[in-house]
């Protein structure tokens, strides 16, 4: 079971969708946590329908603040117990018929309200007889380690948040790739990066769950990451992916100018017939799409290595303007594996949505919601 979690910084905004459904494609998480969606509940169909989820719950914003969303996928058997403006808590059925609940909150940065949400967890707490895991933007740090830049978080409200989590038994889940997960953009050394977003469990939730891992996915729109937990996630897995050396023309390569010289190149030789090109093709074209698609992953996860690197050294203005310099790398070649991965559903759309089948119902069906 995959859980992601996101202060997303408002729904309404298109990027911010488009970067949503990128996470989902990339991640294909089974549910989803929302914050910060500042959109009512009513419109949030809309959203749930691009990203294909099954199902959701929404809490209405308050103005243009607040606001928090849960989906899952198709297959996902949730049941929403109940929510208020700081939290959304599920009941979540495995496939071994297990139960886990999972709570999705929101942490108040006001004193006065974090008290108040502390306190809603605490009655969640008390009808928790299974194992428990809690997810979202905490608005809230451990010890001096969990930020660094700006003023320091006085002693006594990161105290305070660790009796909070002691108290209801509840541990922490280190990210296994990165640490901070919030950054405020200011030029040169004020620079101010915080981890605000985890996941914690309870004990019992360890015990059934001993590969459980969480992870940092940084956002290439966003000074706000989405965090990941894994119920797998650290399981040993001793497979390994192929080379994808057979031939298969997709219509997204026709707009590469790579694949037109190779093309060319084959075509345009006289001395074979044209078996021998029609093989040649197939010979060159299956490792070729591997290798280009590889090495946009490949780009793709170095730039997310930078930019880890950026976010956990040390803050200058130098390393704001690499931050800034490699989100946008990133962020340009997430909107190019996007494309890639649009025109190959739209290739399959046309290939499969004539006909009378499961697949057809389920498109047609996903089309009339939006």
């Amino acid at each position: 079971m995959k859980i992601l979690s996101w202060n997303c910084r408002g729904a309404r905004n298109q990027a911010t969708v488009r970067e949503l459904k990128q996470l989902l494609v990339a991640n294909v998480p089974d549910i989803v946590f929302l914050c910060e969606t500042k959109i009512k509940s009513n419109g949030f169909q809309r959203i749930c329908n691009l990203c294909r989820m099954e199902g959701y719950l929404a809490v209405d914003s308050e103005g243009k603040s607040r606001g928090l969303a849960l989906m899952w996928r198709a297959g996902v058997n949730v049941s929403i117990q109940n929510y208020s403006k700081f939290h959304i808590d599920s009941l979540v059925r495995l496939e071994d018929d297990a139960v886990l609940r999972f709570t999705g909150f929101y942490g108040q940065t006001d004193s006065s309200q974090r008290q108040q949400a502390w306190n809603m967890l605490r009655r969640v707490s008390d009808k928790v007889t299974e194992g428990w895991i809690v997810g979202g933007d905490f608005n809230a740090i451990l010890n001096d380690s969990e930020k660094e830049g700006g003023r320091c978080k006085p002693k006594i409200l990161i105290e305070d948040f660790g009796n909070f989590l002691e108290e209801l038994k509840l541990t922490d889940v280190k990210p296994c790739n990165r640490w901070f997960t919030w950054t405020y953009n200011r030029e040169g050394d004020r620079l101010v990066k915080e981890r605000l977003d985890r996941f914690v469990v309870s004990d019992a939730t360890m015990e059934k769950l001993p590969f459980l891992t969480s992870f940092i996915i940084h956002q290439s729109k966003s000074d706000q990451e989405a965090i990941m937990m894994d119920s797998e996630g650290s399981r040993p897995n001793n497979a390994k992916a192929g080379q994808r050396a057979w031939f298969r023309y997709d219509t997204c390569w026709a707009d590469e100018q790579e694949l037109k010289d190779i093309i060319s190149g084959i075509w345009l030789n006289k001395d074979c017939s044209m078996i021998d090109k029609m093989d040649l093709t197939r010979d060159k074209l299956g490792p070729w799409q591997y290798h280009r698609f590889r090495r946009m992953t490949n780009k793709i996860k170095k730039l997310e290595e930078e930019i880890s690197q950026l976010m956990d050294g040390g803050s200058n203005e130098w390393t704001t303007h690499q931050l800034k310099q490699a989100r946008g790398k990133l962020g340009y070649l997430y909107d190019v594996k996007k494309k890639y991965s649009t025109l190959r559903a739209c290739s399959q759309w046309l290939r499969e949505g004539d006909r009378n089948t499961r697949y057809f119902d389920v498109r047609a069906s996903g089309t009339r919601r939006l």
